[in-house]
């Protein structure tokens, strides 16, 4: 790229192409930004002039991105991200001052472990901080904060890269779960019994099998998976009208035991507890707003 066009690439302009990513909109970027159409469109130019491509079409009311957009925007977020640490380095986060918006990965599970809990301590200062979550998953969750399309991970996410740095929040357990009116609900849940039922596992990556399977295959058992769901929030309703058991973790079942009147027991073997954690790469370390956002998630963890 020549010196011409490296100075044409503005902090501005890039700005305006990070959120017309997100916006699909020149209006709502313009809003957003505190600009003018006007300017925001002469921003896109200078932008279109440097790659030799359009970037942004009209499609069908909204503003779509080109595959060299598409190819550019991890690149562009993650520089524009290493630009806020700089300016928020050294500089204490104080929710009641600073504006910031987080961007969380979390897939369902995690966010109902958290957000209601997040979003209640916040709550005066949701005019100045925000949360965009996305959802994500142990397959691709590395990935996407290598992209700069999430500045945080929380979940389960075993073996982070050396470039990473995580935080164990908590440590859950696996626990059965299983309709009250089941047929093995009704006493202690044995090894033979578990293994005579139909069951139900939840996978956000669609694989068949999870960690319960594998400490089962050392035994040299298999249980017989009747259904494998993507998510983990229509579990209790599955359960509660079903014969299927579910080995899942404690944290997401136990809330709606009660409410789908399931019944909840130990495994009939041994499964290792797992890390919850929050997940962030090296280069963040002096960002007090996410210092702020993990020490936040931690109290959350503590609490009962």
């Amino acid at each position: 790229m020549s010196t011409a066009n490296l100075r044409s690439l503005d902090t501005t302009a890039l700005l305006v192409f990070d959120t017309l990513m997100e916006e699909a909109s020149v209006s709502r970027t313009a809003l957003r930004l505190g600009m003018t159409q006007s300017a925001v469109s002469h921003a896109l130019n200078r932008l279109r002039n440097v790659w030799s491509d359009p970037l942004f079409v009209r499609g069908s009311g909204r503003m779509e991105p080109t595959h060299k957009a598409l190819a550019l925007a991890p690149g562009i977020a993650a520089a524009l991200g290493e630009l806020r640490s700089l300016l928020r380095r050294e500089q204490a986060f104080d929710p009641e001052t600073n504006r910031r918006r987080f961007v969380i990965g979390m897939s369902d599970y995690a966010a109902s472990v958290f957000l209601p809990a997040l979003t209640a301590r916040c709550a005066d200062t949701l005019d100045r901080v925000t949360f965009l979550v996305r959802h994500t998953s142990r397959a691709i969750g590395f990935d996407m904060l290598d992209r700069g399309e999430v500045e945080c991970l929380v979940g389960n996410f075993p073996g982070a890269p050396k470039r990473m740095r995580q935080q164990v929040l908590f440590h859950d357990r696996f626990v059965c779960a299983m309709a009250a009116g089941h047929p093995l609900a009704g006493g202690a849940l044995t090894l033979d019994g578990y293994l005579s039922a139909q069951h139900l596992h939840v996978s956000l990556a669609g694989e068949p099998h999870g960690l319960p399977d594998r400490f089962l295959a050392r035994l040299g058992h298999r249980r017989q998976v009747a259904l494998t769901l993507g998510h983990f929030l229509v579990l209790p309703q599955v359960l509660a009208g079903s014969a299927l058991i579910a080995t899942e973790p404690r944290s997401v079942i136990e809330p709606f035991a009660e409410s789908h009147n399931l019944r909840l027991s130990a495994p009939p073997f041994a499964v290792e507890d797992f890390a919850f954690s929050a997940v962030w790469l090296g280069r963040s370390d002096g960002d007090p707003g996410l210092a702020w956002l993990t020490a936040l998630l931690s109290s959350i963890a503590q609490s009962p």
